[in-house]
């Protein structure tokens, strides 16, 4: 039985309640089927007992030191064939909750989780909207960032993304956000030492080839459309998107389900990804202009 799991009975019920299990579990079939768990440290997502789950975070002992921390499977860094260490590449879906932020080579690491899944086969992400956590600060990242982490293949943190991060997160909460705090005016998370205290840490890093965990990525989920659809007309972004869902009041992340397709032709499948971002940025679009309506009374 693997960790976490439930009685498929017990899994619908929970998943009809709880919004979040249900997007990062959209489309997985059921009730039996193959998939893949990135960074499930002590928190893996809970799935019914007839889906066989293999984890992979970006070493084996990731989750040292974690009371009920899953074992993992294998360790990749997200750059490199992920089908040579799993040794197939038929899985059904794969699943990464308040990952791919911490992910080096963004690119690469979609490809690779692409690479590992059947024809048909979903990921679904959630990510953290940088206006509604202690990112809210930073300038979301571009498309020039992301492709430069993709031809210098990531494995670690680079110095200006562990700069960025270390300098820039402020002391401040979702609630606070919600609650109409400020986040560019609330305090640095590093104090008034935070521009000596980010480049001690990125050079510390870098002289050392060290792996030091930080927001690589800084999204909303109109950002990542734009990063999408500038990676999908590049050829580097093999899926196509299914849905993004943005962040519930109170909450701060937001939800991306994407597909293999069966179809590999790049003038097709560019085709395909185009219509789906124009149809999500209009919901997003649409969603974020009634929400503006609503705080207007």
């Amino acid at each position: 039985m693997q960790p976490g799991s439930l009685s498929l009975d017990a899994f619908l019920a929970r998943r009809a309640s709880d919004r979040r299990l249900a997007r990062l579990t959209h489309d997985v079939g059921l009730p039996e089927g193959r998939g893949l768990e990135f960074g499930p440290a002590d928190n893996p997502i809970p799935l019914p007992d007839g889906l066989s789950i293999t984890y992979v975070d970006r070493s084996r002992d990731v989750g040292a030191g974690f009371a009920g921390a899953v074992p993992i499977d294998h360790a990749w860094s997200g750059s490199g064939a992920l089908t040579a260490l799993l040794g197939r590449d038929d899985y059904d879906f794969a699943l990464a909750a308040q990952v791919g932020q911490y992910v080096p080579n963004l690119l690469g690491w979609l490809r690779g989780i692409h690479a590992a899944l059947r024809p048909g086969g979903v990921l679904n992400l959630s990510l953290p909207d940088k206006r509604f956590m202690f990112d809210a600060a930073r300038p979301v990242s571009t498309l020039a960032e992301l492709i430069e982490a993709d031809l210098l293949a990531y494995e670690r943190p680079s110095p200006r993304q562990i700069f960025g991060h270390t300098h820039d997160v402020r002391a401040i909460t979702p609630e606070g956000i919600w609650m109409g705090e400020d986040p560019v005016h609330a305090p640095r998370m590093a104090g008034e030492a935070a521009l000596p205290h980010a480049y001690a840490e990125a050079a510390a890093a870098l002289a050392a080839g060290a792996y030091v965990a930080c927001h690589c990525w800084v999204l909303t989920p109109l950002a990542f459309l734009d990063l999408v659809e500038g990676a999908t007309r590049l050829g580097l972004f093999p899926f196509v998107l299914n849905h993004v869902s943005a962040p519930q009041p109170d909450g701060f992340e937001f939800y991306v389900s994407m597909r293999r397709e069966a179809q590999t032709e790049a003038g097709a499948l560019l085709g395909l990804q185009v219509g789906a971002i124009d149809h999500l940025r209009g919901l997003l679009e649409a969603r974020r202009h009634t929400a503006k309506l609503m705080a207007g009374f």
